[in-house]
């Protein structure tokens, strides 16, 4: 996959339902998935698993009920990517 087809994707809820699997299937087609959920450790493990598969992720802690926590989680993804593609909400 070229870099210009690589998405920048937010997952909030990524910890447990389908977060997971989905993090796991677009990290494989080689986008770049930026995962939050309340769950630190779940994420912390998730994104151990995508980057040793060869993937690229980054995680960050949130409650997505909290406004501004979710301004955070969108302004982290953006200053490590410079721009954000794509938002997933599981939660």
């Amino acid at each position: 996959m070229t870099q210009i087809h690589r998405k920048v994707i937010l997952i909030a809820g990524a910890s447990r339902g389908s977060g997971p699997a989905t993090a796991r299937q677009l990290a494989g087609e080689g986008h770049h998935v930026v995962l939050g959920a309340r769950r630190s450790a779940r994420l912390h493990a998730l994104v151990t698993e995508i980057r040793q598969a060869g993937g690229s992720a980054e995680w960050f802690a949130l409650d997505i009920n909290q406004p501004e926590e979710m301004r955070e989680f969108l302004a982290f993804a953006e200053d490590v990517h410079k721009r954000v593609d794509v938002v997933i909400n599981y939660a």
